[in-house]
């Protein structure tokens, strides 16, 4: 795919088309590839991903495809080589003070990686189907105000779970938030939503509504700081033998960021608690933790670092199996060999723990990545001398 991409761009103009390829070879071991309590299986192994992005970009218009393909085998633990592919649609268009929007994407990957924010059900590898659609509108009221309404669906299937508790379901939102610019460094949001979970297979239906308010101040000319808060308000239908119980419930709704820019790097700071769809057949109650640094120790050379954990309970409050925590962590250095060849050294920590089990899992992991992008300012001078 990449071999048949590349040359489009030597026939398009450099302001306009655009043509990213990305590739990368990573050798690891892990000491405990399925993050299980009881037996532990450590593998070595190996990851080759490949990746593009192509579209066209204009002062009114923005449309964009990518497509990547990850493969992923194991030396001890065959039956978790995986094949994982993605598609990706973007596309903007400005049309006087508005602005609209439409994106899609297709995944198909495994349990191995998908369940990590929500069920947490690692220790095997299904496979799974994700179809998103989100359209957008934005409106601008005025030079400081503006509209934006917008909404999404997806729909996620699993194969070859009948002896897994993993249902498919279905997921959809609208929201509705306005903008208001009280200065340069100050500006207030107001945010209306709605979504609706579905899962077939166990006759599950939740509906939740929620209302926030929230602003982005910039402190000082390096650091930024954005965050929401508000309230939900969920309803659930849940079959029992006596037939369909009705249930509501309230709980909280926040969002917090962040940002904070160096000489030679950034930090970023994150946390969110909403109700995000699962595989368990019923929304959760999630708080979600991440933090970030890019720094530039000396020239060619970086320190990475990443972090993120899951806090997941049912909405209700009440017990429940998929009660857990989750907590990820991994620095690493880079070192750029050519501009667009560079070289990772990592290590990754994961810890999972289960309200209704005794024991935690931990996971140790260490990296060897070689990573290839290509530069867009040499193709679109290559591609601007060609077109002429």
């Amino acid at each position: 795919m990449l071999g048949l991409l590349i040359p489009l761009s030597t026939w398009v103009h450099a302001e306009q088309w655009y043509v990213e390829p990305r590739a990368s070879l990573q050798a690891f071991y892990d000491d405990n590839v399925r993050l299980s309590v009881a037996s532990p299986v450590s593998s070595s192994g190996g990851t080759a991903t490949g990746e593009v992005e192509a579209g066209r970009r204009s002062e009114i218009s923005d449309i964009g495809l990518s497509a990547k393909v990850i493969a992923r085998r194991y030396a001890d633990a065959s039956d978790l080589d995986e094949t994982d592919s993605a598609l990706g649609f973007t596309s903007a268009y400005q049309w006087g003070l508005s602005r609209f929007g439409l994106d899609a994407s297709f995944d198909y990957d495994s349990t191995l990686t998908s369940e990590i924010a929500t069920s947490g059900l690692v220790q095997v590898n299904k496979r799974r189907e994700r179809v998103l659609v989100s359209p957008s509108w934005t409106y601008n009221l005025g030079s400081r105000a503006q509209a934006r309404a917008g909404a999404s669906y997806q729909e996620i299937t699993y194969e070859d779970v009948e002896l897994i508790p993993l249902f498919n379901y279905s997921f959809a939102t609208a929201d509705l938030t306005l903008t208001y610019g009280l200065s340069e460094r100050a500006t207030l949001f107001g945010r209306a939503s709605y979504a609706k979970y579905d899962a077939d297979q166990v006759d599950t239906t939740s509906d939740s509504v929620g209302a926030e308010v929230g602003a982005s101040y910039a402190l000082s000319e390096t650091l930024a700081l954005t965050t929401y808060a508000g309230l939900r308000n969920t309803k659930a239908e849940t079959p029992t033998l006596l037939g369909t119980e009705e249930t509501e419930n309230s709980g909280p709704l926040f969002q917090l960021e962040l940002k904070k820019t160096f000489d030679r790097g950034q930090l970023r700071v994150s946390a969110d608690r909403s109700v995000v769809p699962s595989s368990s057949g019923t929304l959760l109650d999630t708080t979600a933790l991440a933090a970030s640094v890019d720094y530039e120790l000396a020239p060619r050379w970086k320190f990475l670092f990443s972090a993120r954990g899951y806090r997941n309970r049912t909405p209700d409050g009440e017990s429940s199996g998929y009660d857990r925590d989750y907590f990820s962590f991994s620095p690493g250095i880079r070192h750029k060999l050519t501009r667009s060849l560079s070289v990772d050294l990592s290590y990754r920590y994961r810890w999972q723990e289960y309200d209704s089990r005794d024991k935690d899992a931990v996971s140790n992991a260490v990296f060897l990545s070689l990573r290839y992008s290509m530069p867009r300012d040499p193709l679109s001078r290559w591609s601007g001398v060609k077109s002429q």
